[in-house]
């Protein structure tokens, strides 16, 4: 895939926004750039947990956003803050930021892994493999991923004297090889459309004059249904003569619906221990 002009750029911040700083600054932006500020509920912390450069998660999102303005004012770019939920787990909020990211394609992704609690950079980390997974099938490019050091002090920076504080990652692993005739049977049963014959029907109807893909058979279906369910993508449960399928939790990540957050989520996290 050439390389395309937008650049989505996604930072986990946290408490400390000094980091997610520098990893923007690292990034060199260009007009029409959108980046994505990624923090965790709740949005307000106990005050004994706010020290040194911390600060609330409200208040670094809202600091990262002046800087951005300030520093590129020059520029188009789009900021746009995304909470994630832990209560929703894993899969579900990596399913949210990949559908984030498919309304912005075509685009080449940045993801840095720069602050916040850890299960943040698990969420980023899992979105980098996801979208390197179905990325061609959405116009995707996943161009970089880095991760930083902890938080910038002086007791860190002597710790890691003459190291570099961002650290690439060499390669980017897939879940799965797919072709896009998978890539579209998976995606109908993520949508809903759980029997054979109905995907056979949906499928046709939808993507049979498009000028990627040809019309195939119901014996075809139930063979890419076959290959999905080895590679671990689908479950299926009896259903009178047919089978029902559904999505695994990897495949939620690649092709699932976003989820409703909880009621009340920016206040009903606990994490005063």
């Amino acid at each position: 895939m050439e390389k395309l002009n937008r650049r989505c750029v996604v930072v986990s911040v946290g408490l400390y926004p000094g980091n997610a700083r520098v990893a923007l600054m690292s990034v060199g932006f260009h007009d029409g750039d959108v980046v994505i500020l990624v923090n965790s509920e709740p949005r307000s912390v106990p005050e004994n947990m706010i020290r040194g450069r911390r600060r609330q998660p409200t208040e670094a999102m809202e600091t990262l956003r002046k800087f951005m303005s300030e520093a590129f004012e020059s520029l188009n770019i789009e900021v746009r803050d995304v909470w994630l939920d832990p209560r929703l787990g894993l899969m579900a909020n990596v399913a949210m930021l990949r559908s984030i990211i498919e309304s912005y394609a075509p685009c080449d992704v940045i993801i840095a892994m720069a602050g916040g609690l850890r299960w943040l950079s698990s969420a980023l980390m899992f979105l980098a493999i996801a979208l390197n997974t179905v990325g061609r099938f959405i116009s995707v490019r996943v161009d970089r991923v880095f991760t930083m050091l902890e938080e910038e002090s002086p007791s860190i920076r002597a710790l890691f004297k003459g190291i570099e504080r961002l650290i690439e990652w060499p390669f980017i692993p897939a879940m799965a090889e797919l072709t896009r005739e998978e890539y579209s049977v998976l995606k109908l049963v993520g949508e809903g459309v759980e029997k054979a014959k109905y995907i056979h029907k949906e499928y046709n109807s939808r993507f049979c004059q498009s000028r990627y893909k040809e019309c195939i058979s119901m014996q075809t279906v139930e063979r890419i249904l076959v290959k999905l369910r080895r590679k671990n993508l689908v479950k299926f449960e009896a259903s009178g003569k047919a089978y029902r399928y559904y999505l695994t939790p990897v495949s939620v990540m690649l092709v699932g619906k976003p989820m409703e957050q909880p009621q009340n989520s920016k206040n009903n996290l606990d994490l005063s221990g």
